[in-house]
């Protein structure tokens, strides 16, 4: 693991250097512009990005509807990245760990119980490897929202299973409901004060939650996987603290190790259906994010994302030492905005820095596998 993290700082410290020259970010505008608004075409009715170099905002800006605002929106996927966080540090203070199993919190406590599902790991759980079904349970439903998160991941664990524990990707968002659950019993605490203490207050979001109901207070169901709403200045601490290896103004919120941990391949190269695998060109998936690009000769993830299908994207990229969020203002999912959020990536890239190569999967040498 020394090694690992010997490797991603040797990445950083090759792409973090300070620009001798501002940015020309007016290829990102235009390729923005041509998304947002209410022209035919426009697939989203407002966004905003914020990019960061070396711990300073170097480009904010806001299009189409909602210039000079901050809305607070659903982000779907994009939660993933800050449930895995709130996990992490539980995982960091020794109240949980990722080789956790269903059984150390369930027991047998659910019809259906099993001694295969209760080896079921926290770990597998939040990198889609946990044999559970992908298909949402009828909990995850917004008639459910205001009943119990334990409940519902009881009657998900009194599912069948669809493959045996760790023998198969299956992107989905049961699983991640199970942890969210055994977060609760581990720490005592609801869902919405863990997301307080463990995430919002220690990176100064004042602007997220997990939903609330017609009387303002937070569901008791929330939806761990793809329920959170967001703004674009709370996530950018999130991608700004994960660019510095967990330090958020002059503290460590996580570990340099935990961050490292967070992006290996948690799949271990299992095999998955490319056709529901939102990104399959991918070198794996860590805990709660994408590994979209790597070293070649080390494995360590160098850019990673936590997409969501309403088309808000938070990534990384060690490369060119930049952190990025772009927050779309919309509430139902399209294909297409994956491809046009991929470019706004790649469009960045092109404006901060060179991009080298990418891997082939055949010199992958982390996972063996293109994809996860």
């Amino acid at each position: 693991m020394r090694r690992l993290l010997s490797s991603l700082a040797l990445v950083l410290g090759f792409c973090g250097h300070a620009s001798a020259q501002p940015y020309n970010f007016q290829p990102v505008r235009t390729l923005i512009n041509g998304i947002v608004g209410t022209a035919p075409g426009a697939l989203l009715p407002g966004a905003s990005l914020v990019v960061i170099q070396n711990g300073r905002t170097i480009f904010q800006e806001s299009f189409g509807d909602y210039v000079g605002t901050q809305p607070k929106v659903s982000i779907a996927s994009a939660s993933k990245l800050l449930s895995a966080l709130v996990l992490q540090r539980l995982v960091e203070s020794g109240r949980m760990q990722w080789t956790d199993t269903v059984a150390d919190y369930f027991g047998t406590d659910y019809p259906g119980a099993d001694e295969e599902k209760g080896r079921i790991t926290l770990g597998q759980l939040f990198s889609h490897t946990s044999g559970i079904s992908a298909a949402p349970a009828a909990c995850l439903g917004v008639d459910y929202r205001n009943r119990s998160l334990d409940a519902c991941a009881l009657s998900i664990l009194g599912t069948a299973l669809s493959s045996p524990p760790g023998t198969f990707f299956a992107y989905g968002g049961n699983s991640m409901q199970v942890a969210g659950a055994m977060a609760q019993r581990a720490s005592g605490m609801s869902w919405d004060q863990l997301l307080r203490s463990e995430l919002t207050g220690p990176l100064s979001m004042t602007r997220t939650d997990y939903g609330t109901n017609n009387k303002g207070l937070p569901y008791s169901n929330p939806i761990i996987a793809s329920g959170a709403r967001s703004a674009s200045k709370d996530y950018a601490n999130v991608v700004k603290m994960i660019l510095q290896r967990g330090r958020f103004n002059g503290t460590q919120y996580l570990s340099a190790q935990s961050i490292a941990d967070m992006q290996l391949d948690q799949t271990h190269g299992a095999p998955f259906d490319p056709e529901a695998n939102p990104y399959p060109d991918s070198y794996g998936y860590g805990y709660g994010q994408w590994r979209h690009k790597v070293n070649c000769s080390s494995g360590v993830a160098v850019e990673i994302s936590s997409s969501g299908a309403f088309g808000t994207s938070p990534w990384v990229d060690y490369r060119n030492g930049v952190a990025a969020v772009f927050l779309a203002y919309k509430q139902d999912a399209d294909p297409s905005l994956q491809d046009k959020v991929t470019q706004v990536w790649n469009t960045v890239s092109s404006v901060v820095g060179v991009v080298p190569p990418d891997c082939t999967s055949a010199q992958h040498s982390d996972t063996g596998s293109a994809g996860g």
